[in-house]
């Protein structure tokens, strides 16, 4: 084999990397440039995005992207959130920030994940550590270290986290979350059974993780005022629903609004998906 073509076949997989990060790196920039401007820093401190996500996995034999958000979008989102200047806060964070006037960082935003996937740890996690960040993974208590049984039929099995993961990924500083002890739809229960449901997972979660429970998800994101004041008594600081907006000002601690992030969204989707929420529609648009 001659010189030349031995340069040929080692320069030209690097050449070909090469293009595709500038085309992506020409693609983000784009986005960015089309998506909604950003408020100054200082206003995020009063209006906090709560990103709710799911899975984090690149198997499309997972589930479909409603739920499912590829790790190369996850971490692009991530990348575009450390760039732009936004911090990381816990749910406690913005409760303490919004009944007693607890400083934020800048540009405050609340990552988390329903269900307790094993994707979370597996994919997710690292990414987050890349850029320091943090999360709340929001666990169903009965799933731990076994599959998706909740909506088994409905959605591909799935492998959830196991003990060991969720204590490395609190020991770094993800809050972990009750998500009720088997993901029924709490509104189809009776209240003496939600009650045990929302009360149990925090009580099994806490046994095992050796540390404090204090954030709530409500499955399906089906709540009802009866079942917020279930869970404020159970022990919980805070709850969040999957209705769509920011956490701000007077908002009640236990139905706080998320943005919901899907895997079909690019990074200009993303963008003005987060963005949208910080502004208020016009008369005309209502």
């Amino acid at each position: 084999m001659s010189a030349r073509i031995l340069i040929v076949i080692v320069t030209l997989p690097l050449l070909l990397l090469l293009v595709l990060a500038g085309a992506r790196h020409a693609a983000d920039s784009l986005a960015q440039s089309l998506a909604p401007p950003l408020p100054p820093p200082e206003r995020g401190e009063m209006e906090i995005p709560i990103l709710m996500y799911h899975k984090v996995n690149p198997d499309p034999r997972m589930g479909g992207l409603g739920l499912r958000v590829p790790p190369e979008k996850f971490a692009r989102q991530m990348e575009y959130l450390a760039g732009q200047g936004f911090h990381t806060v816990s749910l406690i964070d913005v409760v303490d920030h919004l009944q007693w006037g607890k400083p934020l960082p800048p540009r405050p935003v609340v990552i988390t994940f329903d269900d307790g996937y094993l994707d979370n740890y597996t994919y997710a996690f690292p990414i987050l550590k890349k850029y320091g960040f943090t999360a709340t993974v929001f666990v169903v208590a009965h799933t731990v270290g076994k599959t998706n049984t909740f909506d088994a039929g409905r959605q591909p099995v799935n492998k959830m986290a196991g003990w060991r993961e969720l204590k490395e990924m609190a020991d770094y500083g993800i809050t972990i979350g009750a998500h009720t002890l088997d993901h029924p739809r709490l509104t189809q229960l009776s209240l003496e059974e939600a009650r045990r449901q929302i009360k149990e997972s925090k009580i099994l979660l806490e046994a095992e993780l050796g540390r404090p429970v204090e954030v709530f998800s409500y499955p399906y994101g089906k709540y009802n005022r009866e079942l917020a004041r279930v869970v404020r008594e159970s022990g919980y600081r805070a709850a969040v629903t999957t209705e769509q907006g920011l956490a701000g000002p007077g908002d009640d601690p236990f139905t706080l609004k998320r943005v919901r992030v899907m895997g079909s969204y690019d990074l200009q989707k993303f963008i003005t998906e987060l963005v949208k929420h910080y502004y208020p529609p016009s008369p005309v648009e209502k």
